[in-house]
């Protein structure tokens, strides 16, 4: 045992200086075709997933249903965790950590309902169009997510770029 222990200043201090993570995520959400559900938000170019920023207090999984609620008014179970993706360095976001949840197959006739103050559109794409929508980097790892929807195994993966 140290002879020594941080003062409850000092440790605050310490704790103030740690790195802090970034975390959104987003759900992977097909329709009957196989086709992912992709939105066009207001604030950015390009497209995402139905989801966003995971706020304090909050597990990721948590926030990511209450996202997709709010975003497209789909009210889905949380599913499981498909695809972890930790962007390291990536500029004004920093270190930052992205989980893609399982958010199932919705009828072809579901009542989709946009966010006005975010989201212009939606869409459901073929997997294989994902990069006209996403990008590369983006596209790749959700058709890896895509094929362990049925298993049980969770990819983790990381990059210094998102596309």
């Amino acid at each position: 045992m140290p002879d020594t222990y941080l003062t409850p200043e000092e440790f605050r201090a310490f704790v103030a200086s740690l790195p802090r993570r970034r975390m959104a995520a987003g759900a992977l959400i097909t329709d009957p075709r196989g086709r992912v559900l992709v939105a066009k938000p207001n604030y950015k170019d390009g497209w995402t997933l139905p989801g966003g920023t995971v706020e304090a207090g909050e597990a990721p999984q948590e926030g990511c249903f209450r996202e997709v609620l709010e975003e497209v008014g789909l009210d889905l179970p949380p599913g499981r965790l498909l695809l972890i993706f930790h962007g390291l360095s990536m500029g004004e976001w920093g270190d930052s950590a992205y989980y893609v949840y399982d958010g199932g197959t919705v009828p072809a006739d579901a009542p989709i309902t946009l966010q006005e103050e975010e989201l212009l559109e939606y869409r459901f794409v073929d997997p294989e169009t994902l990069e006209d929508y996403l990008g590369p980097g983006f596209a790749g790892r959700l058709r890896q997510a895509l094929s362990v929807r049925e298993g049980e195994a969770v990819i983790e993966l990381s990059s210094r770029r998102w596309n």
